[in-house]
């Protein structure tokens, strides 16, 4: 009966292209035509085993970057679908700014396929997606990251927890912002609001970009002083 439907509405409003708008063609998934599919920089070892950083060709992909090994993160591991640019950058921004909700369904997708492929998924307790302010979730009227997270949920049976991670702070948009300046900007900005729903619990966070990867490392850092047992994150693109 789904299929069924899903018919109808592919009958009447053919799927296209979420980067350049052409028809689907039979056997396109994903929300990208091949030749789009194809312009995405998929991220692939050899990478830093904790932020999922490119190291250069040749690299051992067991090794950490200098920046993780220096200053490590509360995080365990954080991975990417691919370089925040080209075909990623115009979906995440489809969704993002002109709140396009069938690019966000499919870029969730993708990314429960990313997830699959670099986590012990049933490993985990719960996902969590970054919290946006109330005042930014009223202007835009969604979360993407819940979005995003919905899909991981949905598609590995796990508990989607968007209510024990808070944003109790209104921040400046990260864009144009330094490290120094993008850590400073969401120091403190989160909280813990139920400790005992997550205590001990493994948790897998989810954003959409990874840029310096300040928000995350926040996020995970409230999360495990509020009594979480570990913290992986997940995210679209990595800029």
């Amino acid at each position: 009966m789904n299929s069924f439907f899903r018919g109808l509405v592919d009958l009447f409003y053919p799927p296209r292209c979420l980067s350049c708008n052409d028809l689907l063609i039979s056997g396109e998934s994903g929300g990208f035509c091949q030749e789009c599919w194809s312009r995405i920089s998929f991220l692939s070892p050899p990478m830093c085993q904790i932020c999922g950083a490119p190291l250069p060709s040749g690299e051992n992909s067991a090794i950490t970057c200098p920046r993780c090994t220096e200053s490590p993160p509360p995080f365990q591991i954080c991975r990417s679908i691919g370089r925040y640019e080209s075909v990623l950058l115009e979906a995440v921004h489809a969704l993002k700014y002109r709140g396009e909700i069938p690019a966000g369904i499919a870029l969730g997708k993708i990314l429960s396929s990313c997830v699959g492929e670099h986590f012990p998924v049933h490993d985990y307790d719960r996902v969590i997606p970054v919290p946006l302010h109330v005042k930014r979730l009223r202007k835009r009227g969604f979360n993407q990251s819940l979005i995003l997270a919905r899909a991981i949920a949905r598609d590995f049976t796990l508990t989607l927890d968007f209510q024990s991670l808070r944003r109790r702070r209104h921040t400046d948009p990260q864009i144009g912002l330094g490290r120094k300046q993008r850590e400073e900007n969401v120091r403190e900005a989160f909280v813990c609001v139920r400790g005992k729903e997550i205590e001990n619990s493994k948790i897998l966070l989810i954003d959409d970009v990874y840029t310096t990867g300040s928000t995350v490392t926040e996020c995970a850092r409230v999360l495990i002083e509020g009594g979480a047992q570990s913290v992986a994150v997940a995210t679209v693109a990595r800029a």
